[in-house]
């Protein structure tokens, strides 16, 4: 690949992120709520659907963040979003290393010229 092809390549999947706005990074859970007491349905083991983001932090921490059903779509749509995100800047990293290795083996070559 040469220098020209990376960097436009490059520049493309840069192009592709320039949006990140909708971005979230996490899992979506649905969950069953159940009462302490009172409440007939808990009482019958049915429990309460609940959706919840999960949000994991270094050291072991999560944090979880109940939704509403409509919320679900979205939701789903910025988590799609931030993987594509990863996957390209994973792609744009791996240019960036092969222009290292390019700048590296030019300039070795004109040293050798000199």
């Amino acid at each position: 690949m040469t220098r020209e092809r990376a960097v436009q390549a490059r520049n493309k999947l840069v192009a592709r992120i320039a949006n990140l706005d909708e971005v979230l990074r996490g899992s979506l859970l649905q969950r069953t709520l159940h009462h302490s007491s009172g409440c007939p349905k808990c009482a019958r083991g049915e429990g309460h659907p609940l959706w919840v983001l999960n949000v994991g932090y270094p050291g072991g921490k999560t944090r979880q963040l109940s939704l509403r059903p409509e919320q679900i779509p979205q939701v789903r749509q910025a988590l799609k979003r931030y993987h594509q995100v990863r996957e390209i800047l994973e792609a744009i990293s791996e240019l960036n290393q092969s222009l290292l290795r390019l700048d590296r083996d030019q300039s070795k070559a004109q040293e050798r010229a000199a």
